[in-house]
């Protein structure tokens, strides 16, 4: 499968709405090219793919990938640390969490070694996404489905602050709007809402929500949306 490199920047984080289905158009001796600037902000909504028609050729499965570097710079120079845990993990939520590939650069030192430093913080961040992505408290839940529409029952109230999606990529990438709800007080309430989920979408709250049933309904789509993943987490960070 080939990879869209970089999101138009270095920096690590994706679009808030990443899409993997991007125009592209045939240039001399048959490179393939985006339609699109490659740090345009939106790379497959309606609109960009309607500007594009003029120029584009085709739509292309292409998801991006979030180039960045543990340390400042792309080569190792003594004088510098690798980015702090907390930097690490934000730049995963803002990757992998917006539907893209996380490349993170280590580069080796003098010796063509890796640093200690990096390795150990390498070692850490993997513990934190553990820690904010614990065990999935819907893993075994009771799950029920509608039209566009998946609901799951925890079987007791639950506090939880993340949330994972996937839609089934199999049938490529629909899903261009949906909402999070949680049952409270004998009625649905909104938990949280964003807009595209591919093949990966986490969600942050920003203070638990307790409840034992939970939904989420795509609210827009290009075809009939297939859930792959509808996962709740409560974070030990």
């Amino acid at each position: 499968m080939d990879i869209r490199e970089g999101v138009g920047n270095e920096g690590g984080p994706a679009r808030e709405d990443e899409w993997s289905v991007v125009p592209v158009q045939q240039k001399e001796y048959g490179r393939t090219d985006y339609a699109l600037a490659y740090d345009a902000p939106d790379m497959g909504s309606r609109a960009a793919l309607l500007k594009t028609r003029p120029v584009a050729d085709h739509l292309q499965w292409w998801p991006a990938e979030c180039d960045v570097s543990i340390r400042d710079g792309w080569f190792y120079h003594a004088d510098q640390q690798p980015k702090s845990v907390a930097q690490l993990a934000d730049l995963y939520f803002r990757s992998v969490g917006r539907n893209s590939v996380l490349l993170l650069n280590v580069p080796p030192d003098t010796d063509g070694l890796l640093p200690a430093a990096d390795v150990t913080r390498l070692r850490e961040f993997r513990e934190r996404v553990d820690r904010e992505l614990p065990a999935d408290l819907a893993r075994d839940a009771r799950r029920s489905t509608g039209p566009g529409t998946l609901t799951v029952d925890l079987g007791r109230e639950r506090e939880v602050d993340r949330i994972r999606l996937a839609e089934d990529i199999r049938h490529g990438q629909r899903v261009e709007g949906f909402v999070v709800e949680a049952h409270r007080d004998g009625t649905w309430t909104e938990v949280t809402r964003a807009g595209v989920i591919g093949a990966s979408r986490i969600l942050l709250l920003p203070a638990p929500v307790p409840a034992r049933r939970w939904r989420v309904r795509v609210t827009a789509s290009r075809a009939t949306p297939g859930l792959a993943e509808f996962g709740l987490y409560r974070s030990r960070v």
